[in-house]
């Protein structure tokens, strides 16, 4: 009798643990997925590394391994750069085309030159663009697939769908019209039901650029996604991440690093419906033993050779290499950071200037030499305009503790959605600032609700006519000038977009930073200690 109540409960147990598992996962069978993310417009080959024509190169070999099994994705943040702010995605779409990419979702440079060259850009691909939490301002869809069914020549039945960061409206200016939804397990548990139910595939995908932390997130709180390709964080992982999730369910994750150097490889291995030992996560180097693809490379050797010529122009010498490391500029101050702000404070005469680290770009030292527009291009790539506006004295400190919140102190717990972005630590001219790290920073939402005051500002000085410094003074008014991302309030600066006083200078922070290199007839600039951080 015992035994019979035993039995029974078990099987009980058994049906309510199928019922939370999607059911209709039986087929075995294996797929392979390849993965290029955050490309932001590195196309070609740098130094014999990376880029779109080696990248097809290996494409096209693993596709021939296994012929119709082979699946090649792209994770968003395709676009950046000059490419982009001449071509408006036609380049990158170009080469994504000629590898015949199967699906792909988006990133949130796709948005940074705003609404129409978005959808231009999305426009050229030939391939599904997949993403299920994006939304316009009014709450109605955009017009992309939530998700899209592909057949193996297996037989098996793949579903893709995707996801964008849930930063969108802080990361990015072009983003204005729309929104991300926020709850990613949730909109994933959606998509699960919705795909479990309507197509019942024997393989779901996520394709994801929402970081490595949140994919596992989203991997520990969902059953039903077999695999998620990442991107946004720029995570090269040498191996998958096999995550447990709600009753047992386990996915694989992987991301392939950026900047078209890597080429993801998920070899996905499927046992009654789940995803087994045998599956496994690789990343290809493009590296000098890969040879291009010299079809791929024919169609965008034009792209290269127009925008070389637009950007070849010469602007003055520049005696010392230039930072625009990404650890460095969005963490400390830089002699780049300071060039920069120095030349909107310059152009506009405002009392300080300010500029988010995570719009200079590049990634590297530029080289001592000469700069041309192909340089300033590629550290300011965004098409940001130069804005002017008045704030308090209290406003400037409360503009800094945004600045500091996006400092990752020794032992501070970093939560991106509570927290300024890193991109969004200021580089500064016209003041003096010291962050202390081991104090409290401000705990700001995504909703750019303030959840908790910061205290990391702990001395602040402004600049005087006469070269002097003085303690900022909370009641005075300060005139300053900043893009119009961070004036509108990207990167959570709520702050400046609250003020209302900004007005536009209507040029391109580009221009203003070139007059200013003439103007100086030189690229020259210190670090002369206007931020201290302690950590």
């Amino acid at each position: 009798m015992n035994a019979k109540r035993y039995v029974g409960k078990g099987i009980l147990a058994l049906l309510a643990l199928l019922m939370l598992v999607p059911a209709t996962f039986a087929a075995d069978g294996k797929l392979t997925l390849l993965s290029l993310n955050d490309i932001h417009g590195r196309i070609y080959s740098e130094k014999d590394a990376g880029g779109l024509a080696k990248a097809a190169t290996v494409v096209e070999k693993l596709r021939a391994t296994d012929p119709g099994n082979v699946f090649f994705v792209q994770v968003g943040d395709i676009d950046e750069g000059p490419l982009f702010f001449y071509f408006h995605g036609k380049a990158e779409m170009t080469g994504l085309n000629a590898m015949k990419a199967d699906v792909g979702t988006l990133g949130n440079h796709e948005f940074d030159l705003g609404k129409e060259a978005f959808f231009e850009a999305t426009g050229y691909a030939e391939f599904p663009i997949v993403v299920s939490n994006l939304r316009f301002k009014d709450g109605t869809p955009a017009p992309f697939p939530e998700y899209v069914i592909k057949t193996a020549a297996n037989g098996m039945k793949v579903a893709f769908f995707g996801l964008v960061t849930p930063a969108l409206a802080y990361t990015t200016k072009g983003s204005d019209d729309f929104r991300a939804g926020q709850d990613l397990p949730a909109e994933a548990e959606r998509m699960v039901n919705i795909l479990s139910s309507k197509e019942k595939p024997d393989v779901i995908v996520l394709l994801s650029h929402c970081g490595i932390e949140a994919d596992r997130l989203i991997a520990k709180n969902t059953a039903g996604i077999h695999a998620i390709v990442g991107g946004h964080s720029h995570t090269l992982m040498e191996e998958g991440e096999f995550v447990e999730g709600p009753n047992g369910w386990v996915t694989l994750i992987g991301q392939a690093g950026s900047y078209a150097r890597h080429l993801g490889v998920m070899e996905l291995a499927l046992k009654d419906g789940a995803v087994s030992k045998d599956s496994s996560w690789r990343v290809e180097a493009l590296d000098a033993n890969v040879p291009e693809n010299e079809s791929v490379a024919s169609l965008l050797e034009p792209f290269r050779k127009e925008l070389a010529e637009r950007l070849s122009t010469p602007l003055a010498n520049q005696p010392k290499d230039m930072d625009s490391r990404k650890d460095f500029i969005r963490s400390s101050e830089t002699n780049l950071g300071n060039f920069i702000a120095d030349a909107f404070r310059w152009k506009s005469g405002a009392q300080v200037a300010v500029m988010n680290g995570g719009g200079i770009r590049g990634d590297q030292l530029y080289p001592a030499g000469t700069v041309s527009y192909a340089t300033i291009t590629n550290m300011m790539p965004f098409g940001n305009t130069l804005c002017m506006g008045k704030i308090s004295g209290k406003e400037l400190l409360q503009l800094m503790e945004t600045s500091g919140s996006a400092l990752i102190g020794e032992k501070d717990e970093y939560d991106a959605n509570m927290r300024t972005p890193t991109g969004g630590f200021l580089q500064v001219s016209g003041i003096r600032v010291v962050f202390d790290t081991k104090k409290q920073p401000l705990l700001i939402d995504n909703n750019a609700i303030t959840r908790k005051e910061g205290e990391r500002v702990v001395k602040l000085e402004v600049l005087q006519e006469d070269g002097s410094w003085a303690p900022v003074d909370p009641a005075k008014e300060y005139t300053i000038a900043t893009t119009d991302w961070t004036s509108g309030g990207g990167d959570k600066y709520t702050v400046l977009k609250n003020n209302g006083s900004f007005i536009s200078l209507e040029q391109f922070i580009l221009e203003s930073t070139a007059e200013y290199i003439r103007f100086l007839g030189e690229m020259k600039a210190e670090v002369d200690g206007r931020i201290t951080i302690l950590r």
